[in-house]
C-alpha cells in the first residue's frame, strides 16, 4: 500500500479550476493593491480575511479530486481524503459525484463527476462505442474498474485468507488546509472585533 507521499497518481477533477484560479488572482491583486498603494487605507482585518478567502478557495474549488494511485483510490474532499484499496471496492459509480461502496459503507468524492448531459450521452453511446465518444468520467470509471478487476484476479481463489485482506479504508485529514483556515479565521475575527 502506498501512502500520500510515495508516488504521484493520476489526478482528475471537474469544475472549479477556472473559478478557483480566477479567485486567487483577484485576491492577489487586492492584496498587492493594499500593500503597494499608500492611500489604500484597508482595515487590518482585511488582509487575513483575504488570505482566509484564498485558503477557502483552495480547499473548496481546487483541492477536491479523484486520484488513482497504483494500489488505491484517493477520494480527495475539502478537508480530508479517503484512501480505498482497489481490491476492497464493492461498487463504483461516477455520476455527479464519485460514489464508492466498501463493505456496505458508502464513500463520496465531491471533486470529480459527470454532468447529466454526459451521463445521458454515455448511456446512448452503447457498450461498444469507441472511447473517443465517451466522457472523461466514463473513461475514469472504466480505468478504476479495470484496476478493481486486476486486484481481484491477482490472487488465486481461496488465497486471500492466507495472504490477508487488502488494506483497510483510511481517512487522512488535510492538516495544512485545516490549520491555515482555522488560524486565519481566528485572526480575522479577532482583528475585526478589535478594529
Amino acid at each position: 500500500m502506498r501512502s500520500e507521499g510515495d508516488e504521484k497518481g493520476e489526478r482528475y477533477s471537474s469544475g472549479g479550476i477556472v473559478s478557483g484560479v480566477t479567485g486567487l488572482v483577484a485576491i492577489v491583486a487586492v492584496l498587492a493593491y493594499g500593500v503597494l498603494d499608500e492611500g489604500a487605507d484597508l482595515a487590518s482585518w482585511v488582509y487575513p480575511g483575504l488570505l482566509l478567502a484564498a485558503g477557502l478557495i483552495w480547499a473548496v474549488l481546487l483541492r477536491p479530486a479523484v486520484v488513482l494511485h497504483p494500489e488505491e483510490l484517493e477520494l480527495r474532499n475539502v478537508f480530508h481524503s479517503r484512501w480505498i484499496p482497489y481490491g476492497r471496492i464493492d461498487s463504483l459509480a461516477i455520476d455527479q459525484v464519485t460514489r464508492v461502496e466498501v463493505d456496505e459503507r458508502r464513500y463520496v468524492g465531491s471533486g470529480f463527476g459527470r454532468a447529466r448531459l454526459a451521463i445521458n450521452r454515455d448511456a446512448q453511446a452503447g457498450p461498444n462505442a469507441p472511447s473517443d465518444r465517451r466522457s472523461l468520467g466514463w473513461l475514469v470509471e472504466e480505468k478504476i474498474r479495470r484496476r478493481m478487476s486486476s486486484e481481484r484476479t491477482a490472487l488465486p481463489t481461496g488465497s486471500r485468507a492466507a495472504i490477508g485482506e487488502p488494506a483497510p479504508v483510511r481517512r487522512t485529514w488535510a492538516v495544512p488546509e485545516v490549520a491555515v483556515v482555522s488560524v486565519l479565521a481566528v485572526v480575522t475575527l479577532v482583528l475585526a472585533l478589535l478594529g
